[in-house]
């Protein structure tokens, strides 16, 4: 009998493992741009329930699971944090003043985007 890697159209496992991985997705979802790295968060009932229909009422505009909801709001979260921060305005000394803080904010911005609205009107 002849050698295995003689035969025309075989190839050792490892060649073909390297083969496969060179081919192109075709069918199926792609995959996401963003490589996220698993972790583990502990929510409330509640947190996870307003997680939830955020997620579905994301969805009726563009796909999107909660890991990137939950990412968006973590660099959302960053941002107005560190503007606060250089300005010397954070002044909270626990978790439920910090939350209210960031409630209030999103308070009076919506009341600043109401206020630009009924100008345009």
């Amino acid at each position: 009998m002849s050698d295995d890697a003689d035969i025309k159209g075989e190839f050792p496992f490892a060649e073909l493992v390297k083969r496969q991985q060179r081919l192109r997705r075709t069918r199926g979802r792609p995959l996401k741009g963003v490589r996220r790295e698993p972790t583990t968060v502990y929510l409330t009932e509640s947190e996870r329930e307003m997680l939830g229909r955020l997620q579905v009422e994301l969805q009726r505009y563009f796909a999107v699971n909660r890991s990137e909801v939950v990412g968006v709001a973590i660099g959302l979260l960053s941002i107005l944090v560190e503007d606060t921060v250089q300005n010397n305005a954070l002044s909270t000394n626990d978790l439920d003043t910090f939350q209210a803080w960031t409630f209030d904010l999103a308070d009076f911005i919506k009341l600043q985007n109401q206020k630009k609205g009924r100008k345009k009107g």
